[in-house]
């Protein structure tokens, strides 16, 4: 076993200073703890690192040799002393974050703007996906939690824990009328150019279900694969789109409205999954507290 960090540092300030009283002080110890230090580094290799008269302390030439060597691991421990401080206190470190691809559209940038506000050196990695993909890609390992709207599937290794909410909604151009009403039926829009997700779709499952209950069924003109293809197609008059409420990005598509849908209501969630048996970094629980804050602001 090689010398302490502490035996280091005494031999770096005796060397430094030429005085064990000095280093002492340095150090706040005493005299006798000094010559204690050097001496078991002495004994450890065997070596001489000072020669000591009644007046000074003389480095030998294998105590010169030797400090270069310590002044570099002291400097190496006190750089990992900072950067485990700077990863505790949230000033540096990287998160890897997945996100459903609506998710990340919609709701991401205002939490991104909040969380880099306060800790802009914490670099993150985004990975948007498919929702059906997020699950996996946190079970691998390739992120460290994620956010979208899933359900729980009963998968003891994960943990799940919902945001927010918000009703399936009909989303279509502000004409002066539209945007004025307060919920819509969802026989109220059968007879318009429906554009849905495609079927086999968390969401479009969601929705089929729900109205098979009563017989009904949508007939869309349009299927599409993801949200942002379907918001603008409605922002080019295609027809209405049938989303959750929380997906439209209104800096995105100012033009468009979301009218929440009734007779049924149909809620989707946005939560947060991270596998059961693994912690979190201060950085990761620190951004879930900013998402938390914003995304309660915005379903207010």
């Amino acid at each position: 076993m090689g010398p302490t960090l502490r035996q280091l540092e005494a031999l770096v300030l005796v060397y430094r200073l030429g005085s064990i009283t000095k280093a002492a002080a340095e150090l706040r110890v005493t005299q006798s703890a000094i010559s204690l230090l050097i001496r078991q580094i002495e004994d450890h290799f065997q070596l001489r690192l000072f020669d000591r008269t009644t007046r000074a302390l003389h480095p030998t030439s294998a105590c010169r040799e030797a400090i270069t060597a310590a002044e570099r691991i002291i400097a190496g421990a006190q750089g990992l002393s900072q950067r485990m401080r700077d990863l505790a206190e949230i000033k540096s470190g990287r998160i890897s974050i997945a996100v459903s691809a609506g998710v990340a559209s919609a709701l991401l940038p205002r939490v991104f703007a909040a969380f880099r506000s306060r800790h802009p050196d914490v670099s993150i990695d985004l990975r948007d996906v498919a929702p059906d993909e997020l699950i996996a890609v946190v079970m691998a390992g390739d992120a460290e939690f994620g956010l979208g709207s899933v359900e729980d599937e009963g998968i003891a290794e994960v943990r799940i824990e919902p945001l927010m909410q918000s009703p399936l909604s009909a989303i279509g151009i502000k004409d002066g009328r539209f945007e004025k009403s307060r919920r819509l039926t969802w026989d109220g829009i059968m007879s318009s150019d429906l554009i849905t997700m495609r079927r086999g779709t968390r969401i479009r499952r969601q929705i089929d279900e729900a109205l098979a209950q009563s017989g009904r069924a949508l007939k869309p003109v349009l299927e599409v694969s993801l949200i942002t293809t379907a918001l603008s197609l409605t922002a080019e008059g295609a027809g209405v789109s049938i989303l959750p409420g929380h997906m439209l990005p209104q800096g995105q598509f100012p033009t468009l409205a979301a009218v929440p849908l009734s007779q049924p209501t149909i809620h989707r969630h946005v939560s947060l999954l991270s596998r059961a048996d693994f912690g979190l970094s201060p950085a990761a629980q620190r951004f879930i507290e900013v998402t938390k804050r914003v995304l309660s602001a915005k379903g207010a």
